[in-house]
């Protein structure tokens, strides 16, 4: 199993996107909020991959790379960013990272990332249904933090309360994630289900997704 160390500063990110690699049958075995964290991690425990925020507090993370490169030149470090100027873009060139991934996060540019790490002769048909239980569950998340933190936190608490559910489980019961939003946003959860159809678009045509799409939009 792939082991991964994500270094971010925002909480909620980690929490999400840990759970989403969990669920691709990656294993997150450490996390950090600060680039001397990532540089500790690295040295100590040697995760097959590292996922380093550009903007990590303490030391951004181009120098962070730097000095992981030093430690070891074929690391695989995979930077993530919100954004990236010309200068980030010239010093990371000169780094050579393995992968650059913008936030909000493309699931298909990471699933087929791990993709190529994971070597199965015969893919099991729960590793393809729990990587779209991981997408189902990422894009409920994603939609509901641009609201906000405690919107997410909210309908995740309530889901839970009410059907023991959690956001992982939803593509299996859509009318649970609906139901709640109705309870808790009223008319304005058409805004929140409308994201998450155009967040899913791309897999429409995929089966158990489509049937998810189907139901929410009753």
């Amino acid at each position: 199993m792939i082991t991964v160390a994500i270094i971010d500063n925002d909480d909620d990110t980690i929490q999400v996107f840990a759970e989403y690699l969990e669920l691709l049958g990656v294993k997150v075995v450490l996390i950090g909020h600060s680039a001397e964290q990532a540089v500790g991690i690295y040295k100590k425990h040697r995760p097959d991959v590292l996922f380093l925020d550009l903007m990590a507090p303490d030391c951004d993370g181009i120098s962070c790379l730097n000095e992981i490169r030093a430690i070891d030149p074929q690391a695989n470090v995979i930077i993530t960013a919100t954004h990236l100027t010309a200068e980030d873009e010239e010093n990371l060139d000169k780094l050579k990272p393995n992968e650059i991934i913008l936030k909000p996060f493309d699931m298909k540019k990471l699933k087929a990332i791990f993709d190529k790490m994971i070597k199965t002769d015969h893919p099991a048909i729960t590793h393809v249904d729990d990587a779209k239980k991981a997408l189902v569950s990422f894009t409920i998340t994603q939609a509901l933090l641009q609201m906000s933190q405690s919107a997410a936190s909210e309908v995740g608490s309530r889901l839970y309360a009410k059907y023991h559910c959690y956001f992982s489980d939803c593509l299996g019961h859509p009318e649970y994630l609906k139901d709640i939003l109705q309870e808790i946003f009223g008319n304005g959860s058409d805004a929140i289900i409308k994201t998450i159809k155009e967040k899913l678009a791309a897999y429409g045509d995929q089966q158990p997704i489509s049937d998810f799409l189907v139901v929410l939009e009753r």
